[in-house]
Order: C-alpha cells, then structure tokens, then sequence
C-alpha cells in the first residue's frame, strides 16, 4: 500500500494552527497553492475552521507526488506567516511553533530551504506523475467554472490564479504528451510555453506559417506574458498588489479557455498529421 507522503499527524498540526486563521484567510492560503475544497463535504470535525480545512484536504491525494507539491506551497506560505510575525514581535511561543512544525515536516522527508519545502523522494516521483488536469474540453470547462464560482462570490483573485494554475497544469501535460524536456518545478507559463511552441509548430518565428497566423501567435504570446504578470501582482499566488476587479478576472479566465482550447486542437493537429504521414 503506498504511503501517504504528508504523514497525517503532520496534517494535523497545520490543521490546528489555521484555527486562529479567519475562513477567509484559509480560503485565501489554500488558494496560494490552486486548492479548492470539496463541495459538499461533511467534515467530522469540530468547528467551522477545521471542517473548512479538512474540505480542501478532502480533495487530495496525499500519495500524490502533484497533490502534495500544492499543499507544500500552503504550508511554505504559513510558516512565512508565521517567521513574518515573530519577526515583527520576537516571541518564544512563535519560535517554538515554526521549529515543531518543521520537525514534523523534517519526519515526513522534507527540508525546509529558502523558504521552500523540498524533497529528493518527491522531485523523483513527480516526473513520473500524471497531471491533475485532463486532456480534454470538458476538463477545461470544468476548471475553468470553479474559477467562475469564484468571481461570482467575490473573489476575483482566486479565480485569476485558478486560471493560472490551469494554463501552467495543460502545459505541462502537452509537454509530457510531446515527450519535450522542462523542469517539472517551473511555475512560469512564459517559459512553459515557449518549448511547447517547438514542437507544436507554433513559435512566430515558424517560416510555413501565414504572415497573419504569425501576428496572431505573437499576440497570444504577450497575452501569456499579461497573465503572468496579472497572477503575479493580483492573485493569491502571491502576496498581492492590488485587488483586482472582477472584469480582470473574466479576462483571466476567458484567456485561460481560449488558449487551452488552442493547445488541445493543436495537439490534435500534430497527432493526426504523424498518423497520416505514417
């Protein structure tokens, strides 16, 4: 039987400290990382906190190498909370509670460096792990709705970074479906891009294609670049900037499904071509 790769205990005690965290502020930490809750989960915990926690856990596989590396990027932003906060007020209380908090994820294999938690196990079995986001239109319109949800309830910035995560997750499927060398780690859908633009034929610069088809792909590669710098600044990827509006986050969004919808026809292309020059 595999193991889960976050014991449960260690789950636990980041479970514990996020009770002195507002629902909203949860729901914003989780988001840091693309999580988004169970809906209609019924916890079997006490209090509204911990039954929110355990939803968002609900939707994991802890023995996922993808699952765990999203939850490491919300634990990563809570002991930064925390290092900010002892910071700002020096106390014994907060030393103590980052250091258990490490020990506990040190049990479980990870080591925390620069501020992120890092495994040799995990970035061996990532490369080998498929991606949480599927190859087709109804996947997309499905990820593509929670984020929808989100602006409808009022948080845009969630919805921006869901559609980030969502670009970043198909890129990185194409580039495993076209057997293209990337870093498993890279966050950057600029970069992403730009190797999966190789071998789907779409890098501007491509000589068989039109003048117009060119200037098109061009637009869609600052289009890239907008959204990276959009998540960056007002999303909850980050600390943000500014609060975005939720026009901006419809853009997001709209970008997201156009470019993904994009890629999927264009690996389609290429796939059928091979198979008829075969």
């Amino acid at each position: 039987m595999t193991r889960d790769l976050i014991n449960k205990t260690t789950r636990n005690e980041f479970r514990e400290l996020l009770v002195g965290y507002t629902l909203r502020e949860i729901e914003m930490t989780f988001d840091a990382g693309g999580l988004t809750p169970r809906i209609g989960y019924q916890p079997t915990v006490s209090g509204q906190r911990r039954g929110l926690v355990e939803a968002y856990y609900a939707n994991l596989d802890f023995t996922s190498p993808s699952d765990v590396k999203k939850l490491l990027s919300v634990y990563e932003e809570i002991i930064e909370n925390l290092t900010q906060a002892a910071e700002r007020q020096p106390s014994d209380s907060y030393t103590a509670t980052i250091n258990g908090l490490l020990r506990r994820m040190e049990r479980d294999g990870f080591r925390h460096e620069g501020g992120r938690f890092v495994s040799d196990a995990l970035n061996v079995s990532i490369a080998h792990t498929p991606s949480l986001v599927q190859l087709s239109e109804a996947s997309i319109q499905e990820h593509l709705e929670k984020a929808r949800q989100k602006i409808a309830s009022g948080d845009s910035a969630g919805a921006i970074a869901n559609a980030y995560t969502l670009i970043e997750e198909f890129l990185k499927q194409l580039l495993r479906k076209t057997n293209t060398a990337f870093n498993e780690n890279e966050g950057d859908i600029r970069l992403l891009y730009k190797l999966l633009a190789e071998p789907l034929h779409l890098a501007p610069k491509n000589d068989s294609l039109e003048t117009y088809l060119k200037a098109i792909l061009e637009g869609l590669q600052r289009q890239i670049g907008g959204l990276f710098e959009l998540a960056n600044k007002a999303s909850d990827r980050h600390a943000r900037k500014y609060n975005p509006a939720p026009h901006h986050a419809r853009l997001a969004v709209n970008v997201a499904f156009t470019l993904c919808e994009f890629l999927l026809e264009s690996n389609e292309y290429q796939q059928n071509k091979k198979r008829r020059m075969a």
